[in-house]
């Protein structure tokens, strides 16, 4: 069933009021294809070819066609994209207490593709503001170029007004990483590895692994030191802690208990397996140890903030299969049968945009009236859905109960982006 009128026009709205893409046509086109998303719930082209707005008489082989043709445009590009998702995602999502906006750095393997995504983290969400891919395996020498070059893309749009804050997991360290993040004037946070190489002030020079070694079992010590060695090397703080699990109410029962144990079995049983006919290493050991490199100046506040990292697991598994592997938009095999990384880049792109659209309207749902939140209280018996979760259930929720509260929270949203200031244009190559 094709996608509705009223949501077509409130997206036509925003990308109106953003001038994007900068030709009225474009601006239509990208406003069916994004509702189309919205309306099947899926990057498949077969779903989103049915819920394309179109005549009644466009065959279906046509609207495939028209489908294609979306991904041969540059404004899903992240040269093209980019700018307008960041000056989305400012205007939506106020900064945290402290000032700062928190982005998460991530890869998601999706075939023969490696997807690197950077995004804003709201409500245990990302909205992706920039990506760039790369096949798998990655060409030599290509991995930490990628990620600076994405780096900088976001930052040469990116305000002076919003301090940023970068989380990332321990593959992405390098001293070209955080001399990239210290040139385009981002906080970080970064978790090391125990093999990486840091001088402190406290006398160390040497891995990581013998800090580990003397760390107290329990608590967070800090120590001020720099990453790796000679006149390249940053500085920062490193904390080191060994946190314990503390699983929420709902997750305390046997089963639960169960399942973590399980996961725990199988996680030391790959560590102690993932290189074969290598001898064992400590990785045993050290993987409950986290290991921070920081601009943050206390301990407890490099930890809080680096919990937030998970947030991008949650959008990941939006993207894929969803809270229970059938619900979400399948990108992972939509991607893995793509052959051409323009195509690839195109329909993150693609991803990145609807995805936004959908977690502002359900990070709304809590905050609305009485009866849109007796409304809510009809999709899950626990209210634990995610804000994705949430605008997807709003979004398609056919009792008509919820049609003047959407267009009073898409014209919000429109008012918001309408108040921030457009940013600067990427050069594209």
């Amino acid at each position: 069933m094709p996608a509705s009128t009223g949501l077509y026009s409130m997206l036509l709205q925003w990308f109106t009021i953003v001038a994007y893409p900068a030709h009225a046509t474009a601006r239509l086109a990208l406003a069916k294809q994004v509702s189309a998303v919205l309306h099947s719930q899926s990057l498949r082209p077969a779903a989103r070819m049915r819920a394309l707005l179109s005549a009644a008489t466009v065959p279906a082989r046509q609207r495939y066609h028209c489908l294609a043709r979306a991904l041969n445009r540059p404004s899903l590009s992240p040269a093209g994209l980019t700018p307008t998702l960041v000056r989305a995602a400012l205007a939506l999502v106020p900064p945290d207490r402290q000032g700062r906006t928190v982005l998460a750095l991530d890869s998601v393997r999706c075939g023969g593709w490696e997807v690197f995504t950077l995004g804003v983290v709201w409500h245990s969400r990302v909205l992706v503001v920039g990506w760039t891919v790369l096949p798998y395996p990655w060409p030599p020498k290509a991995f930490t170029p990628a990620v600076a070059a994405l780096i900088r893309q976001v930052a040469a749009v990116w305000p002076a007004s919003r301090p940023a804050h970068l989380v990332a997991d321990r593959g992405f360290p390098s001293k070209a990483f955080f001399s990239t993040l210290r040139e385009v004037g981002w906080g970080w946070t970064v978790r090391l590895q125990a093999r990486s190489w840091v001088v402190t002030t406290a006398g160390h020079d040497g891995v990581v692994r013998g800090l580990l070694q003397q760390a107290p079992e329990t608590g967070w010590t800090q120590v001020g030191a720099s990453y790796g060695r000679g006149p390249q090397a940053v500085a920062a703080t490193l904390v080191l802690g060994r946190p314990a699990h503390q699983p929420p109410l709902h997750q305390t029962g046997p089963a639960s208990r169960r399942r973590r144990r399980q996961q725990a079995e199988r996680r030391v049983f790959d560590l102690q397996h993932k290189h074969p006919g290598r001898p064992a290493d400590a990785s045993a050991e050290t993987d409950r140890w986290l290991a921070l490199f920081t601009t943050l100046p206390t301990a407890q506040e490099a930890a809080a903030v680096y919990r937030r990292r998970w947030a991008i697991e949650g959008s990941y598994r939006d993207a894929q299969g969803g809270w229970d592997g059938q619900h979400g938009w399948d990108l992972e095999p939509l991607l893995a049968r793509e052959t051409a990384g323009e195509r690839v880049a195109r329909l993150v792109g693609l991803w990145a945009l609807s995805s936004l659209v959908q977690t502002w309207v359900g990070g709304q749902v809590a905050h609305g009236p009485v009866p849109v939140r007796q409304v809510a209280a009809q999709w899950t018996t626990t209210h634990r859905l995610s804000v994705w979760a949430r605008g997807k259930f709003a979004l398609c929720d056919d009792s008509g109960r919820l049609t003047a509260w959407l267009q009073m929270t898409m014209n919000r949203g429109a008012a918001l982006l309408a108040g921030s200031p457009p940013p600067r244009l990427l050069e594209t190559a």
